[in-house]
């Protein structure tokens, strides 16, 4: 008799088997398992030793039963003390496996790169862990793709000389453009962390001009000269409590954010339903299938391209200077296009 289960896949059954019934026999489970008496005899008894599952043999009903715990209070049979594995991958853990592997496999392609030769010995290490009883390596491949945001190169000739004064604690002489000004300036920094965002890297630091914790976009360094002094002391704890709120919509102090209160229509909340747009935010369920999300932000910027980007799907309901700002941007947009079907009706 050959089984079409996975050997996780009868563990699972066997498990299920006992729980509902309570005491179940030997030729019931090999009819339900489709197996042989051997393997179920070997399933059996890895469960046993290997998982600690508290599996009995009742000779007087013929049957297998979970010993009940003594110290746990319950008239129902327990389960397995130690969990089986699972039949399948999760999907956070399948997520990240493979978003690493693709990583992986964009360092080693960049042949400039310090780990590019690195690369292929942890790739293999990693494809190791894949289970060969649940999917092949070269299926997995084939089967499984992550598509996540997409990445840009952009040319960051100062990065390794900012990277390196950030991991030697050394200060910098910087020129830094402040594009919403359009200006430039001469600054001395501390670099304390980099920081990855919506594929640019920024630089966290204390500036001594401003005397104050700053953010710095590494592409905006226009030059870049390492300094023989030490970078001053800030404690972790204060540069992720001043910076981790300060990226996207909600940059500012924390002082200064306000909360949007946004409506979103039925048609649309399916699928912002999953979005995190902020780790503050909420979410309020209506029953005609709506939502309504609130959201800290401060400067309005990245807030208004995704209101605006939901088009009549979104209502903002407070506070009322975003609702009038999200209006003009929105009667501006109506009025570059009522010019251009002007023109081409002309």
């Amino acid at each position: 008799m050959r089984s079409t289960m996975t050997f996780l896949m009868r563990l699972h059954r066997i498990d299920q088997l006992i729980q509902e019934a309570g005491i179940v026999s030997f030729e019931k489970m090999q009819q339900e398992l489709q197996c042989s008496s051997p393997t179920l005899k070997r399933d059996l008894r890895y469960m046993r030793e290997e998982l600690g599952a508290p599996i009995v043999y009742s000779y007087t009903q013929n049957g297998y039963y979970y010993a009940q715990d003594s110290k746990i209070a319950s008239n129902k049979l327990q389960s397995v003390s130690a969990p089986i594995p699972a039949s399948w991958y999760g999907a956070d853990e399948l997520y990240v496996f493979m978003s690493v592997l693709q990583m992986l496999d964009r360092i080693q392609a960049d042949k400039s790169g310090l780990l590019s030769g690195d690369m292929r010995p942890l790739r293999a290490r990693l494809l190791s862990l894949v289970r060969s009883d649940m999917i092949t390596t070269r299926e997995l491949a084939k089967r499984v793709k992550v598509i996540g945001d997409e990445y840009k190169h952009v040319n960051l000739p100062y990065f390794p000389l900012v990277g390196y004064a950030v991991s030697h604690r050394r200060r910098l002489r910087i020129t830094y453009f402040a594009q919403g000004r359009g200006v430039e300036s001469l600054r001395e920094i501390s670099p304390l962390r980099l920081v990855h965002y919506k594929n640019r890297w920024y630089v966290d630091a204390w500036c001594h001009q401003s005397d104050g914790l700053r953010k710095f976009a590494v592409e905006n360094i226009r030059s870049a000269e390492l300094s023989k002094k030490k970078c001053c002391s800030v404690a972790m704890r204060t540069i992720e409590d001043y910076f981790d709120s300060t990226y996207g919509i909600f940059s500012a102090d924390q002082q200064e954010r306000a909360t949007a209160k946004i409506r979103i229509d039925a048609t649309m909340a399916p699928y912002v339903r999953n979005e995190i747009w902020h780790r503050e935010q909420t979410m309020t369920s209506a029953e005609d299938g709506s939502i309504v999300l609130e959201v800290p932000y401060a400067v309005e910027t990245e807030l208004l391209s995704r209101i605006l980007g939901l088009g009549v799907h979104a209502r903002v309901l407070a506070p009322a200077a975003l609702a009038e700002r999200v209006a003009k941007e929105a009667a501006a947009v109506l009025r570059q296009y009522d010019a251009s079907l002007s023109e081409a009706e002309a």
